[in-house]
């Protein structure tokens, strides 16, 4: 006889995460195109947008700007070789474009001329990987084999690219392989989450000082797919491959992750800036079809009163109901306004994932492949609101 699954809601995210805030973000213009897999970089009050995907179809090899100020878009002269999943950072007023699935070109973007030049040839780029920049060295760090590769191989090759003297130089390997975010907060490399065949909890941390990795920490869900910016000693973390509304940010002094409510227009592979205490999200697609790439761009204010913000009402403020079927293995979230797919993740009652998949509204959620036990069944309401239920089978 199947085991029958009981719940129980959960009024906030019980111990699994830090206490969550909403963040409500604010649409903007709209970019020319549909775009993900972009890359990004700001310079003053201006976001420069970079290759990417197109929903038109194809790789971008353009550049669109979009000035803060006048909330408007307008796109460079300067013509790029196509690709996806590349980086780029800026440097005196120059925008240094590399890797990607495309092509091994370092593309160098004068930002008063919109003149490209080529840089030295990173003889290990790959696509998919982190970058950042410090004190005149850009890092570079993980990613995945070419496009089209017979089998993919992820790296766990580490290096940075010396712009005064046009050169590349190996550093002591990631612990551990895979396609990669990361971003540096006080000399401090914190490379977050990232794929190797499952989406990755872990956060490592380089010493740029020491030349040596240090801290890893684990995060209470796996994140792939995602972009990151920093705000002062905070790593914003934006959309996700199978989560694609996920919002969190780790705090580099405390070493505390703290997921966010949103309103954030679900996307993977999207871009990601902060200027002047608010987040933009730029581009992405919502699913994994290239022709479903979007051109939206939102923002939302990240300063400390938006954060510490009590979201206790909003959280409690929903249409869903939970009830079992005694019929099957599993339970139905009844929505009556609400038919629509969403995500889900089961974890453990101390926080590691279990399992993660799609399931509809309205229809029974079959968990008979998930062992007897006690977990947490957590997705977000149809108000981006994160909900949580207790099971016990």
């Amino acid at each position: 006889m199947p085991l029958k699954t009981k719940l129980l809601f959960l009024s906030f995210l019980s111990s699994l995460l830090a206490h969550a805030q909403t963040l409500n973000f604010k649409s903007l213009a709209n970019m020319s195109v549909g775009r993900g897999a972009a890359t990004s970089i700001i310079v003053d009050d201006n976001i420069y947008v970079i290759n990417g995907y197109l929903a038109s179809g194809g790789n971008a090899n353009y550049i669109e700007k979009y000035n803060i100020t006048d909330n408007k878009w307008s796109v460079l002269t300067a013509t790029l070789s196509p690709k996806k999943f590349a980086n780029s950072e800026t440097y005196n007023n120059k925008i240094y474009i590399f890797n990607g699935w495309g092509n091994s070109h370092l593309e160098i973007v004068d930002l008063a001329t919109h003149k490209v030049t080529k840089g030295a040839v990173n003889r290990s780029y790959t696509g998919n990987a982190g970058s950042a920049i410090h004190n005149g060295k850009i890092y570079v760090f993980g990613g995945s084999g070419l496009n089209g590769a017979a089998t993919t191989v992820f790296s766990n090759r580490f290096q940075y690219y010396d712009i005064v003297s046009n050169t590349w130089h190996p550093l002591p390997n990631m612990p551990t392989a895979r396609e990669a975010k990361g971003k540096i907060v006080n000399d401090k490399l914190y490379v977050i989450g990232g794929f190797n065949g499952t989406s990755s909890r872990l956060i490592n941390v380089y010493d740029l000082n020491t030349n040596l990795w240090t801290d890893q920490f684990t995060m209470p869900a796996g994140i792939s797919g995602h972009s990151l910016a920093v705000s002062g000693d905070k790593i914003f973390i934006a959309g996700g491959y199978n989560n694609q509304t996920f919002l969190a940010y780790f705090d580099t002094t405390t070493h505390k992750f703290h997921q966010l409510s949103s309103n954030m227009i679900p996307r993977r592979h999207a871009a990601a800036e902060v200027y002047n205490n608010k987040l933009y999200i730029l581009g992405g697609s919502t699913t994994s079809i290239t022709k479903s790439a979007i051109k939206s761009i939102q923002a939302a204010d990240i300063t400390e009163n938006a954060l510490s913000s009590d979201t206790a009402s909003e959280d409690h403020e929903t249409k869903t109901r939970v009830y079992t079927n005694a019929q099957r293995d599993g339970f139905i979230i009844s929505n009556k306004n609400n038919s629509n797919q969403f995500e889900f993740t089961v974890y453990s009652l101390d926080g590691r994932e279990i399992s993660k998949g799609f399931a509809y509204y309205n229809k029974t959620i079959d968990l008979s492949r998930v062992k007897p036990g006690n977990y947490i069944f957590s997705f977000k309401n149809e108000k981006g609101v994160l909900q949580q239920i207790k099971i016990y089978r």
